[in-house]
Order: C-alpha cells, then sequence, then structure tokens
C-alpha cells in the first residue's frame, strides 16, 4: 500500500513481538525497547517512523505521544513521522526540535480520526506515498538552528569549554592541545557509551548510575578495565595521565543528563553519519585561551567560508557508485573484496570511511545472498545473512584507511567506526554475533592515522631549517605513507581513494606554517601554478598513492575546469590519461547552507580505461563519451567546444599548416646503437666520437650527416650539430641519392669501413639486413644500406619540428645536407619556399595560438609532454593566403623570428654572464610575434582570451619550462 512493501526489510523494518523468555533477556541485559513500530527506510537510510499506539491511548492530546514520535524522526533527520491508534492518527513535522514542554498539537501537520481517512485520502496519499517521502518532495521551511546536527555541535562546544575549563583548574595544564585532546578522548567515550546503552548493549542508564557516586572515578576507572576488556579498539585505549586528571563531577553531570529522557536525543535510532556531521560541525572550531578564559574560536581555514560543512550522504554514496561501479564489484568475489584497500586521504570526521564500509558490507551480505562461499566466522544465517562482529571487523581492518592532520578528526573518526561495528544488531542476536565478547572492537581503527596526507618525511632534508623549529615541525606533522601502510604499498598502493579534498588556499599557511606552504609548491607539479587550495595536491598525491589499477573519486570544485589555478593538475590528468569521468552536479544546494558547484571527478590508474572519457549530468540521463585527447591543460568545457569552435572557425576562414607545406619523416639508419654517433671532436675531417656499441670512434666527416635529434630543443635557435648518422649514399646537391657499397666505401672512406666491419655481427644479431629483405642486393656488399630510403635526398633548408614536446617548437636549418632522426623529429618542406617564408613559418608554429590550438589536438604523454604528430600538426590553422602571397606581416614575422634565434644564440654565448638586457630584449621580441599572429588570425578579444589560457613557458634558448 502507498508503494510500500511491507515484506521488504530494505523498505520496511518492524519491532518483534517479543515472547515472556524474550523480554526476560532483553531485562537481563538493561534494555528497554522503546522504538516505535515501524520504520519507513530506503535501504539502510531511515526515512520515517510510523508508531501503532493501542487505543486507550489519547493520540491528540498525549504530550509524552507527541514527544516521542517527533524526537525518534528529529533524530533522524525525517521530514514528518505518523503516529496512531487506527482510531486516530497524527502526523507530526520532525524538522524542529521537540521539547518535552511542547503541547501534543505543537508541530503536528495533521490530525483525524477514522471517519475522516475516506474523505481525506489524498492527503493522506500524500504524505504515506513511499516516493515521497524518499524524494522529500513535500518541503517544510525551518532555522537550521532547529537541526540536530547544529544543536548537537552547539551543545558539544558549550561541554568542550566547560570541561577545558575544570581540566585546566584542577590539574594547572598549560598545554592547551593536550587539554583539548583530554576533553575530546572524554565526550567521545561518554557518547559511545551511551550509545551503546540504547542499543542494549550496556545496561539503560548507566551512565545516569555513575551519576550517583564519583561520576569520573568510576567512569575513567571502567574505561580502563571494563571497557576496555569489552571493547578494546580505538574507544578505550589505556591512557595513563586521564587516570589521574581530576574533573569536577558537576560538569560532567551536566553534560550526562541532557543525554537522558527529556532530551530530545534519540541515540537508538540517530545513525553514525549524523554523529559525524555534528563532529564536523563541532571540530570546526578550537579551544583557545585568552587571559585565562577559555573559549571556541573558528578555525582560520574556515573563517572565509563561515564554519565546516559536511559532505551530504547522498553524496558520498554517489562518488563511491561512480568510483566502484557494480560490474566491477559484482565479478569480484567476497575474498577479493576483503583485499580491497580504500582511503580517505583527508577523512576528518570518517563520512567516506563510514560509507566505504557500509557498501562493502553490503555487498558481502549480497554475495552470500545469491550463495557464494563464505567463512563461517564472517556471517551467520538466520532470516538473512548477518555479519558477525568478526566479519564487521575484516572489513574494517582490512580494507578500510584514513589519514587525517587533524588529532581530534581521528579519534572521532575511529568512533565512527567503532559505532558501525555495534550498530544495527538485534538484541536477541548479540551472542550468536560475537556481541557480548571481550575487545570486540580490537585492531577497528588502527589504519585511521593522524599525520598531513600532503608533506613527506623528507621534508627537513629539503628545509633544513625546519628541523630547528620544533613548534612548526610538531604542526606540520609529516607523514610517511610507505612506512605507515607497508602492506598497501608492497602491492603497489591503495585500490581506491575516496573523498572530499579541502578547499583551503595553500596561502593560508604561508605564515603558520611556512615550510609545508613551500612543500607543497615544490613537490606537486600541479600547485605551481600561484593560487591554488589544497583540493589541487589532494587530487595529485591520491593518484601518486593508487596501485596500477587503482582508482579515485573525489568531490571537487568545478571552477578548477577554467581557473588559471587548476591548470597544472588539468595538465597533469591528461598528460597521464588518468581522467575517466565526470559526474557534473547541476544542482547547487547540495550542501546545507551553502551555494556550490561541484562534480564527482573519477581517475583512473589504468590508462586503457580512459581512452573514452565519460560525462554525465545530474540534470539530464544523457551520457556523453570523448577521446580522452580533447582534453588538454587549457580549460576545460567537456568537448573543449569553444577551443573547438574556434579551430574549426580559422580552419575555415584561414587554411591549415598542410595548405603550405609537407610535414615529413627523418632519416631512419639501419640500426641507432651502430650508425648514429655521437661527436666528441671533429678536426682535419674526421670525427672523433663514441656511440652506443663504441666508445672509442674515428671516421671521416664526408662519410656521415649531421642529425637532428629531439634533445635540448629550443624554438628559433640555431642547432648545434652534435649528432652525426653514418651514412651510405652519395646526395647530390639537385638531391639525387646514390647507395654506396661496402667496396664504394672502402675506397672512399676506409675508417668508417673499418668500423661497420669490426661490428658487423653485432649489427646483423641486432636488425635485418636489406639483402634479408630484398633479394636483388647481396649480404657481402650491401648488408650497411638502410632497409628504409626515407627523404635521404631532402638536402634544401627546412624547418625542423620535434615530435614529442611540451609545445610545438620550431627552427630553421639553412644548411642543406642536414636530416632529422626519424625517432623523434620531423622536419617541413615548403615547396619553393623563402628562406623568409621557413622563418615566419617557424615563428607561426612557436607562436602562442599555434601552441593552444596544436595542443587542444595532440596526443598527449607522460609528464607533460604531447605527440605532435604529422596528422596532428596538419589541420592546425595557419594563415594560408598571408603565407603563400608572403605579405608585409610575413616578412616582418621573419624579420622578428630572425632576431630572436640572434638574441638565444647571444644568451647562450653569454654563459649566463650580463644577460639581463638580452632577455628583455628576447621577451619583448616574443609579444612582437604574438602580437603578429594574432593580426595574422583576426582572433577577436573573445577568442585571445582562449587561445591564450595556455602559456607557453620554452621561450628561451634551452626551451625548458622556468
Amino acid at each position: 500500500i502507498f508503494g510500500w512493501d511491507v515484506q521488504n526489510t530494505h523498505q520496511v523494518l518492524t519491532e518483534h513481538t517479543l515472547g515472556k523468555d524474550e523480554r526476560q533477556r532483553l531485562h537481563d541485559i538493561g534494555s528497554t525497547n522503546t522504538r516505535p513500530d515501524y520504520t519507513l527506510v530506503n535501504g539502510n537510510i531511515a526515512l520515517a517512523f510510523v508508531d501503532a499506539k493501542s487505543l486507550d491511548v489519547d493520540i491528540k492530546n498525549d504530550k509524552s505521544v507527541a514527544f516521542q514520535i517527533r524526537s525518534y524522526g528529529w533524530s533522524v533527520g525525517a521530514q514528518y513521522s505518523i503516529v496512531t491508534n487506527f482510531d486516530t492518527l497524527a502526523i507530526y513535522d520532525c524538522q524542529c526540535m521537540p521539547r518535552v514542554d511542547d503541547d501534543a498539537n505543537v508541530a503536528r501537520l495533521r490530525f483525524y480520526d477514522s471517519t475522516e481517512y475516506v474523505d481525506n485520502y489524498e492527503i493522506l496519499h500524500m504524505f504515506l506515498l513511499r516516493e515521497n517521502i524518499i524524494t522529500k518532495k513535500l518541503e517544510y521551511s525551518h532555522s537550521e538552528q532547529e537541526s540536530l546536527d547544529y544543536n548537537f555541535s552547539r551543545f558539544l562546544g558549550e561541554i568542550r569549554i566547560k570541561l577545558a575549563e575544570s581540566i585546566i583548574r584542577n590539574n594547572r595544564y598549560e598545554d592547551l592541545d593536550l587539554v583539548s585532546s583530554f576533553v575530546q578522548t572524554i565526550i567521545n567515550r561518554i557518547l559511545f557509551i551511551r550509545v551503546c546503552e540504547s542499543k542494549g548493549l550496556e545496561k539503560e542508564g548507566l551512565l545516569q548510575d555513575y551519576m550517583n557516586d564519583d561520576f569520573w572515578t568510576r567512569f575513567k576507572n571502567s574505561s580502563y578495565f571494563e571497557f576496555y576488556e569489552h571493547y578494546d579498539g580505538p574507544m578505550f585505549n589505556r591512557i595513563n595521565p586521564l587516570q589521574s586528571l581530576v574533573v569536577d563531577n558537576d560538569t560532567l553531570g551536566d553534560f550526562v543528563s541532557k543525554l537522558y529522557y527529556p532530551s530530545p536525543y534519540r541515540f537508538d535510532v540517530i545513525p553514525v553519519k549524523t554523529l559525524s556531521d555534528i563532529y564536523d560541525l563541532f571540530l570546526g572550531y578550537r579551544l583557545v585561551l585568552n587571559n585565562g578564559v577559555v573559549s571556541d574560536q573558528l578555525k582560520e581555514e574556515f573563517k572565509k567560508s563561515n564554519g565546516a560543512v559536511t559532505t551530504p550522504e547522498m553524496l558520498v554514496h554517489k562518488v563511491i557508485e561512480c568510483t566502484m561501479p557494480t560490474d566491477v564489484i559484482d565479478s569480484m568475489s567476497i575474498t577479493e573484496l576483503l583485499n580491497l584497500k580504500i582511503a580517505d586521504i583527508a577523512c576528518g570526521s570518517g563520512v567516506f570511511l563510514v560509507g566505504a564500509y557500509d557498501f562493502l558490507a553490503s555487498q558481502v551480505i549480497k554475495k552470500i545472498t545469491e550463495g557464494q562461499v563464505f567463512d563461517n566466522r564472517l556471517a551467520i544465517i538466520k532470516d538473512h545473512p548477518m555479519l558477525t562482529i568478526e566479519g564487521r571487523r575484516a572489513i574494517i581492518n582490512s580494507c578500510i584507511y584514513g589519514v587525517d592532520i587533524n588529532p581530534e578528526a581521528v579519534d572521532v573518526a575511529k568512533m565512527s567506526l567503532s559505532l558501525k561495528m555495534i550498530d544495527d544488531y538485534n538484541s536477541l542476536d548479540f551472542e550468536d554475533v560475537g556481541l557480548l565478547g571481550s575487545q570486540i572492537l580490537h585492531g577497528v581503527g588502527n589504519n585511521i592515522k593522524c599525520g598531513n596526507s600532503l608533506v613527506g618525511s623528507d621534508i627537513e632534508q629539503k628545509y633544513p631549517a625546519l628541523s630547528e623549529n620544533f613548534i612548526e615541525l610538531q604542526a606540520t606533522n609529516s607523514f610517511d605513507w610507505r612506512n605507515s601502510y607497508p602492506e598497501v604499498f608492497a602491492n603497489g598502493g591503495f585500490d581506491i581513494i575516496l573523498g572530499n579534498p579541502p578547499y583551503v588556499e595553500v596561502k593560508n599557511y604561508n605564515v603558520s606554517l611556512p615550510h609545508m606552504a613551500m612543500y607543497i609548491k615544490d613537490t606537486f607539479v600541479s600547485s605551481r601554478n600561484g593560487k591554488i587550495d589544497l583540493a589541487i595536491p589532494f587530487i595529485e598525491q591520491g593518484m601518486r598513492l593508487l596501485n596500477e589499477t587503482g582508482r579515485l573519486g573525489y568531490i571537487i570544485q568545478k571552477r578548477f575546469f577554467k581557473t588559471d589555478y587548476g591548470k597544472g593538475i588539468r595538465k597533469l590528468l591528461t598528460d597521464n590519461k588518468t581522467l575517466h569521468s565526470i559526474y557534473d552536479f547541476e544542482e547547487t544546494d547540495l550542501f546545507k547552507g551553502r551555494i556550490t558547484y561541484v562534480a564527482i571527478m573519477v581517475c583512473d590508474s589504468n590508462k586503457d580505461n580512459n581512452t573514452q572519457v565519460k560525462y554525465e549530468s545530474s540534470a539530464t540521463d544523457h551520457v556523453e563519451y570523448m577521446p580522452c585527447d580533447v582534453l588538454a591543460a587549457t580549460p576545460w568545457n567537456f568537448e573543449n567546444a569553444r577551443l573547438n569552435a574556434i579551430r574549426n572557425h580559422l580552419t575555415n576562414s584561414i587554411g591549415t599548416l598542410a595548405d603550405v607545406c609537407n610535414v615529413k619523416v627523418g632519416l631512419q639508419v639501419l640500426w641507432n646503437n651502430a650508425f648514429q654517433i655521437i661527436a666528441d671532436s671533429v678536426a682535419d675531417g674526421l670525427i672523433y666520437g663514441h656511440s652506443a656499441i663504441d666508445e672509442n670512434i674515428c671516421v671521416e666527416l664526408d662519410a656521415c650527416k649531421p642529425l637532428i635529434c629531439n634533445e635540448h630543443f629550443a624554438p628559433l635557435t640555431k642547432r648545434d650539430y652534435t649528432t652525426y648518422a653514418l651514412f651510405p649514399y652519395e646526395v647530390s646537391d639537385n638531391g639525387d641519392v646514390t647507395e654506396l657499397s661496402m667496396s664504394d666505401m672502402a675506397a672512399t672512406y676506409p675508417r668508417a669501413t673499418e668500423y661497420l666491419n669490426r661490428h658487423k655481427n653485432q649489427i646483423l644479431d641486432a636488425v635485418e639486413s636489406l639483402p634479408q629483405k630484398n633479394g636483388n642486393y647481396n649480404m657481402n656488399d650491401h648488408w650497411h644500406l638502410f632497409t628504409r630510403a626515407n627523404n635521404h635526398g631532402a638536402v634544401y633548408q627546412k624547418i625542423v619540428v620535434p615530435m614529442t614536446a611540451q609545445y610545438p617548437q620550431a627552427a630553421v636549418i639553412t644548411d642543406t645536407h642536414v636530416y632529422c632522426d626519424n625517432a623523434n623529429m620531423f622536419f617541413i618542406q615548403v615547396p619553393n619556399g623563402t628562406e623568409d617564408q621557413l622563418y615566419a613559418l617557424s615563428a607561426i608554429i612557436s607562436s602562442t595560438i599555434f601552441n593552444t590550438l596544436a595542443r587542444s589536438i595532440a596526443n598527449p604523454q607522460q609528464g607533460g609532454y604531447f605527440k605532435f604528430n604529422k596528422q596532428f600538426l596538419n589541420p592546425v590553422p595557419v594563415p594560408k593566403d598571408a603565407f603563400l602571397n608572403e605579405t608585409a606581416d610575413i616578412k616582418q614575422l621573419a624579420i622578428i623570428a630572425r632576431r630572436i634565434e640572434t638574441l638565444n644564440q647571444q644568451i647562450k654565448d653569454s654563459n649566463g654572464m650580463r644577460i639581463g638586457g638580452l632577455v628583455n630584449s628576447l621577451n619583448s621580441s616574443w609579444a612582437q610575434l604574438d602580437s603578429l599572429c594574432d593580426r595574422l588570425y583576426s582572433i577577436t578579444d573573445e577568442e585571445r582570451q582562449e587561445l591564450y589560457a595556455v602559456v607557453r613557458n620554452d621561450r628561451n634558448p634551452y626551451g625548458q619550462d622556468n
């Protein structure tokens, strides 16, 4: 009815009707079961309650009935809940905080008796329809101050101040960080035991019993002995200084009293996620001591955003769904699931860790239900499979990892996982699942560690001055990933990294943690573009920590898709082909009290999974796939729609590179190791040098040809001839090629012939010779000839272009008998072209406009490089008519290019001495070159902004960034 399947426990949970013996068992362990009869759920998320009362209960006027149903609903964040004795029915708004003295009609949305049900069926249908409850279509506006998380975090903040004052007053501690740690531990432990009471794991009212005596003495001793023995784990580590701590019982009594009726906090139904949210708000503040007065102060990193913000559960689930797709998980066995290593490297209170646990637990149960064989220690089967304490512990201890720089957050994350260990068990199953055993939380939380995820232990070696500043060293809190998690990195790293990394600008640490700020800038290539926030290096670090098949799923601010500070990470992800998918949220109200523009970004270490980048928007069911090559360091718009439009427009209006020249491949020798010779010196017509197979070579200069390789290349520079190809051919100035047999070689170049014969067997063992491929040649006289004759007759002035580079670069070679290495160089021929045209075209290829257009379609490589193959260069727009007609602008461009070439050579020859003026002139010349290209391309101001989004950093004699 109303869309609910009452037999499906993923939709409706019902309380058991207990027999006499069962009630006695509950009484023996101190349990009082008062939960409403029906919990309406979506999976494991409580949405609303329906409580059935007997006919003698006055639903209309009984304040306690109203307070009970409102408290339960409010404690889970339900919109509304219902109480009925079938003769009457009341619907209560659960979004405003209930108070025990409220009249029964406060926050009551509807009240009907049975005679009114039919006439008001449409209204009842509206409130009870499953779709409406799941989607929360019925919205009511209430102040945020009425919400559970806001109230409880404010309450905890008040208690924290009182506890700190008591500890300082009674123990004379001056270290506020230590005091804060004590306070956090006490609060966490009290709340944990209160939750255990509400779930029947401890005697109901145990903490109240302690209040009848010396509360602090009894509680700290129980923590040291009984609670430690029962739970062990992170909640009750034996902390000796706590045992000698003096705390006022009045302060603790005030805290504990507010955890029981008539408090509206219902710990038997408050979800673990809600407690995490409460702590997220609470941990946004820190204790400060001024003139003996303790107060709460918003942490510096949250001042700009006016406080911390929690990640909604829906977002947590969506990140997990995007990062751990069903098809992959379905193919895994239970053992494989339990071998997964999942981390949140900025875990905060642990919302993603809890989400990951829930996901894995549900998948294990699903596989058991489907009949997979499982270890009987992990689960029991009654009406349905149920994980035991050992099963839950196996997931947490084997699979869940977290790191945070805030020690209080780490403690809360450990508590969140500890609460998951005892959550959602029926009291009757306690013994069967192992809840009544000893040390049930043993090891839970050991994988959650306090440290700085971005700063490694090498920071002191990089910045020795930090070693002398113990305060900053402690606050920086460096973290050694490999030593902390050796079992993870023995297999290459994590399988999954999830999270919502912090959006805090690195500059916030320039004063308080300057070495950390420097370390981030120096260590993470994505973080060198001026103003960045921590989310950027967290993405890069996350990718570093994954294994070769690992995946990262983050909630990220979409602004990094386009802003300059995101250029580094865009470059890193696209160069390395690790971007897998984007889930774009059109909604801007996902975070309470914030307007945000966010997306889920998934990256995959296995590049084979990323050839097509998936793009999906929350506003539509349509999914788009785009070749990974269309995304680069330039601003992302998923399809690079704007840049594509500019490129297409320019192609149609001015032409392309293919219209004005021929891009050709270089010389392919028989075997590089033997035929490529590095010249140590050239004298008297001889080359003295070495090759990969011979350290001492002396051959005739005329037996070789200068070979331009992709080494230390820079745009618009004169190329030094340091590598030569031993070349068994004669080429006339007209380009006519004649093969030189071994007999010809011996007669003309005896030294080169001796070198080849000396290594003949080694060469023929390494490669297939021309006679082996072509029977027209004989092995004795022709074994040394090249198997491919690539452009041997290209004896003319040319432009040389490196194939693999960070930017498209070009230089003019005016010497005619010079060749390019086939492996990683191209050369450009301009048919019947003048030298001016060669320099002008080199200038265009080296311009900012050409750079952006070429990179937008080039093939990204590792380390920020691109493959500028012929297929990627030819379609790049070039001003064809102006070039072919050799207009005044083209001639001027040639003049500028020659000047840049001269300045580059002058700077190199100066060896760094008095080059300031030369560098300024060089920069000015590059600016003139770009300005002239702007005119030749006829771009608008808007197009210029798009085309200049990527800045060239190779405009120096060495072609290197910076």
